[in-house]
C-alpha cells in the first residue's frame, strides 16, 4: 500500500517541497530543515481587508449596448466597454494571507546522518529523523481536528535536546506578547478593518525551560512538545479567551491523548475508501519521480495520487472550516499568486470533484457554506449589474462570498457562470447521497435562485435559442475573420452546457420534492430552448457563438467540454457523435501544446483532460495524462507546482484515478471503465457512485473477478462491466446495463 511519502533531504530551496499538515482551520508546511524548522503557519480565515460592495452601480445600463456590439461583430469595442463599464470598483478583493511562522532553532551539530523526512498518509503525521552528536532526533508534526491544535514534538534518545523557538509575523505587525513563561501570543490584523487574529504557542518538556524575550528555550531535555492554537474574529468575538482556552485544554490533555484522538478522527474519514494497485516502494519519492521522467512506469504513484488527494482534502476542508482555496490552506506569501482565492471557473470546483466519489462527503460542506454566503451578495449583483432577479457570481470569490466582477483578470472577468457551477455541487451531493432534506432546505433554493437569474438574463439568438451574453469561454481568446481578437461573445458553449445542467437539476428537484407551480412550467419550457451543442470545422466541440479560430489551439482550459466532464450530458452511450467531437477537441489541445509557456498544460488542466478521457473510456489516454503530470507538474513532495503551487492539480488527478476505476453518470454505473493495461490487477473498496451506492471490486487481467454493491437508500442500480453476468439479488439486463433492484442497507454480490 502506498501510504508513505519519503525523502532523504530537507526542503531547502522550494517551499512547495515541504510536507503539508492541517485540520481545515489550521495548517502548516514542514520543511525539515536541520538547523531551524521554519514552518509556515496558516489559519483559514485570514483574508486581507473587509468585505466591500464592489458592484458597479451603473453597469446595467451598458448591457444592451455591449450585446449589440457583439451581434454586429465589433468585438474589440465590446471587450473594451465590458471592461470599463462592468468590472468592479475596487477591481479586486484582498488576498488570503499567512498566519506567520514557527521558527525552532536546533543548537546541535548540523552535520547529520541517516536523515529521513516522511509524510504518513495513513495517520496524517510528518516525521523528521536523523542522527547527530551521538544522538537520535525525531521531530513529529500533526494538526488535530478534535483538539484544534498543531503539535510539534521533538524527542531524543539522550536528555540533550537544546533548542529555542518563537513565532514571527511580517515586518510592521504587532510583535509577540508573552502571556506566561511557557505561552507566547502573536496577535495581528489583516489590514484596516480586516480579520483580527491571535496565534498562541505553549511548550512542555522534561528538561529545563526558560523564556528570554519573545523566545522560549529548552535544554537538557529528551522530549519537547510545542502546542499551537489560533483564533480569529471571523469565528469569535473573544479571540484571546477562546484561543487561550483551546491551548490550555490541549496542554492539560497532553501529547499522547491528543495523538490518539487525532488518529482515530482521521481514520474515521481516511479509512472509508482505499485503492490498491498491488505495489509498494521504499525508494524516496524524488528518485521515483526521476525514474518516471526517464521513462519508467511506476504504477504505485497512481495509487499515491489517490491517497495524497484524500489526505489533502481531509487536511484542508473539514466541517467548521473554510473550503480549500487555490493552495488548499497552505500559503507562504502575503501577495500570493492569484490572491490564493477561490477561482470558480474551474479550480475550486476541481478541488471538490473527488469529495463525493472518494467517500469524503462531509469535506464538501465548507464549500456549500461559502456558496450560501454568496447567495445574498449574488442577488444584489444580479439586480445592480444585470437588472435581473435571482443569484449570480463570476469567476472568483473570497471568504466573504464576494460576487462582483473582479477587474484585474479581464480574460476571466465578465463570465456570470461561477455561482451556477458551484450550485451544481449541491446537486451532485444530493445525487450521491439521496439526502432529500439537504435538497429541500439547502440545495434546491440555491439552484432555483440561480435558474431565475438565467431565465431573465438570457436572450434569443437568430435561431430562437436562448444564449448568455456578454460572456466568455474562460481565459481563452478567439480570432475574428479580420484578425482582431475577442474574449466576450454571445453564448459561449460552456455557458449553454452549465445552464442545461442547472435547469436539469432544478426540474429534477421539483419532481423529487413534488412541487408543481407556474415557475416549474416556465422553466421546463425554457430548458427545451437552450442552444444545443455544435461541432466546429475541425470536428471538435464549437467553443464560441461562431466557428472562430482559437488564438491558442493548445490552451489550458477545456471549458467547452464541461458537458463531458464534470457533467455527463455528453457521453459515449447517449451522445456518441458529441463524445467523438470531445475526443477530437482533446487531441487538438494536446497536439498544440507549447511546453514551458503559459500556453502549455498546467497540472490542473492535465487532470481535467485525464477525467475527460476516463469519461470516454480511454484508459491509455488517462495513463498518458497521469504520466505527464508525474513528469512535469510535481515538486519532490508530490505537490502540484506548475506553474505555481496549486492544490487543484493534486485533487484533479486523485479524481482521475477514481474515474478510471468507477464511472457514474446519467446512464448508470460503469465498473473499471477506463483501466489502462499497466493496472491489470488491483482492487478498491469504499468508492461511491450516484444513487447512494458504495462499490468494492477486485480485478485480474484487467477484468473484475469479485465485486459487491452496498445500497444505502435502496432503489434501482444500473451497472455495466465487462463480463458481468448477474448478481445475488433481483436483476435484469437492459441493453448494456444490468438493472439491480436493491433494498436499503443491503449489500449485493455481483457475478462474473
Amino acid at each position: 500500500m502506498e501510504r508513505y511519502i519519503r525523502l532523504d533531504k530537507e526542503a531547502l530551496l522550494d517551499w512547495s517541497e515541504g510536507f503539508p499538515v492541517g485540520n481545515g482551520r489550521l495548517g502548516g508546511m514542514v520543511s525539515g530543515f536541520v538547523p531551524v524548522e521554519i514552518m509556515t503557519l496558516n489559519h483559514d480565515a485570514l483574508w486581507y481587508g473587509p468585505y466591500r460592495r464592489r458592484d458597479r452601480e451603473d453597469a446595467g445600463k451598458y448591457l444592451e449596448k455591449i450585446r449589440n456590439l457583439l451581434k454586429e461583430g465589433k468585438v474589440v469595442e465590446a471587450d473594451k466597454l465590458c471592461y470599463m463599464a462592468m468590472t468592479s470598483t475596487p477591481k479586486y478583493y484582498g488576498a488570503y494571507q499567512p498566519l506567520g511562522e514557527l521558527n525552532v532553532h536546533f543548537n546541535h551539530s548540523h552535520n547529520v546522518t541517516g536523515y529521513e523526512r516522511c509524510l504518513d498518509l495513513g495517520d496524517a503525521r510528518v516525521t523528521v529523523e536523523y542522527d547527530t552528536d551521538n544522538m537520535h532526533i525525531v521531530r513529529e508534526h500533526f494538526v488535530s481536528y478534535p483538539d484544534q491544535v498543531m503539535i510539534m514534538r521533538i524527542t531524543a534518545d539522550k536528555p540533550e535536546i537544546n533548542i529555542h523557538f518563537n513565532m514571527l509575523r511580517r515586518p510592521g505587525d504587532e510583535g509577540t506578547i508573552v502571556l506566561e513563561d511557557d505561552i507566547l501570543c502573536m496577535p495581528g490584523q489583516c489590514g484596516a478593518d480586516g480579520v483580527k487574529f491571535e496565534c498562541m504557542l505553549g511548550a512542555q518538556t522534561d528538561g529545563e525551560l526558560t523564556r528570554i524575550g519573545d523566545f522560549i528555550g529548552v535544554e537538557k531535555a529528551s522530549e519537547v512538545v510545542i502546542y499551537i492554537s489560533a483564533e480569529s474574529s471571523f469565528y469569535t468575538e473573544n479571540i484571546r479567551k477562546d484561543c487561550l482556552a483551546t491551548l490550555r485544554k490541549a496542554m492539560k490533555k497532553g501529547y499522547s491523548r491528543i495523538l490518539a484522538d487525532h488518529i482515530a478522527d482521521y481514520h474515521g474519514l481516511y479509512d472509508r475508501a482505499r485503492v490498491d494497485f498491488k505495489t509498494d516502494s521504499s525508494i524516496t519519492l524524488d528518485k521515483r519521480l526521476e525514474n518516471v521522467r526517464n521513462g519508467k512506469c511506476d504504477k504505485g504513484l497512481f495509487e499515491l495520487m489517490f491517497n495524497f488527494g484524500r489526505y489533502l482534502m481531509i487536511s484542508s476542508s473539514r466541517i467548521g472550516s473554510q473550503p480549500s482555496n487555490l493552495q488548499g490552506i497552505w500559503n507562504k506569501d502575503y501577495d500570493p499568486p492569484w490572491d490564493c482565492n477561490y477561482t470558480i471557473n474551474i479550480n475550486t470546483e476541481m478541488n471538490y470533484w473527488m469529495a463525493e466519489s472518494s467517500n469524503l462527503s462531509e469535506c464538501h460542506f465548507p464549500l456549500f457554506e461559502l456558496l450560501e454566503r454568496m447567495v445574498p451578495n449574488g442577488e444584489r449583483t444580479a439586480g445592480i449589474v444585470y437588472n435581473c432577479d435571482g443569484f449570480v457570481a463570476h469567476h472568483a470569490t473570497d471568504i466573504h462570498g464576494d460576487t462582483a466582477i473582479e477587474g484585474i483578470s479581464f480574460p476571466s472577468s465578465v463570465w456570470p457562470m461561477g455561482g451556477a457551477w458551484l450550485a451544481l455541487h449541491m446537486w451532485n451531493h444530493y445525487r450521491y447521497t439521496l439526502d432529500t432534506e439537504f435538497l429541500k432546505k439547502r440545495a434546491f433554493p440555491v439552484l432555483l435562485k440561480s435558474a431565475r437569474f438565467f431565465r431573465e438574463y438570457m436572450v434569443n439568438d437568430e435561431d430562437g435559442y436562448y444564449i448568455t451574453g456578454p460572456s466568455l469561454s474562460p481565459e481563452n481568446v478567439y480570432i475574428m475573420p479580420d484578425k482582431s481578437r475577442g474574449r466576450e461573445c454571445m453564448g459561449p458553449e460552456m455557458d449553454c452546457q452549465i445552464v442545461r445542467a442547472l435547469l436539469g437539476a432544478v426540474l429534477n428537484g421539483y419532481e423529487i420534492l413534488d412541487i408543481k407551480d407556474a415557475e416549474y412550467e416556465d422553466l421546463r419550457d425554457f430548458a427545451t430552448k437552450i442552444r444545443p451543442t455544435r461541432i466546429n470545422h475541425y470536428g471538435g466541440i464549437m467553443e464560441w457563438d461562431k466557428d472562430y479560430e482559437e488564438a491558442e489551439p493548445g490552451h489550458r482550459h477545456i471549458s467547452h467540454l464541461f458537458g463531458l466532464y464534470p457533467d455527463c450530458q455528453i457521453n459515449t452511450v447517449s451522445t456518441p457523435e458529441l463524445a467523438d467531437a470531445c475526443f477530437k477537441t482533446l487531441e487538438r489541445r494536446l497536439g498544440n501544446l507549447v511546453k514551458d509557456t503559459y500556453m502549455g498544460l498546467f497540472g490542473w488542466s492535465t487532470a481535467w483532460m485525464a477525467c475527460c478521457y476516463a469519461r470516454l473510456g480511454m484508459g491509455e489516454k488517462v495513463l498518458r495524462c497521469m504520466e505527464g503530470f508525474l513528469q512535469d507538474s510535481l515538486s519532490d513532495s508530490f505537490l502540484n507546482n506548475r506553474p505555481e503551487f496549486q492544490v487543484d492539480g493534486n485533487f484533479g488527478m486523485a479524481t482521475a484515478v477514481v474515474e478510471m476505476l468507477l464511472g457514474s453518470d446519467d446512464n448508470g454505473i460503469h465498473l473499471l471503465p477506463a483501466l489502462p493495461a499497466v493496472l491489470s490487477e488491483g482492487e478498491f473498496a469504499g468508492l461511491r457512485a450516484k444513487g447512494a451506492f458504495t462499490i468494492d471490486i477486485q480485478w485480474k487481467n484487467g477484468m473484475a473477478v469479485n465485486a459487491c454493491v452496498y445500497s444505502e437508500k435502496g432503489g434501482q442500480c444500473r451497472l455495466k462491466a465487462e463480463g458481468l453476468r448477474g448478481a445475488e439479488g433481483e436483476y435484469l439486463f437492459d441493453g448494456e446495463f444490468m438493472v439491480l433492484n436493491t433494498q436499503p442497507g443491503k449489500t449485493y454480490k455481483l457475478i462474473f
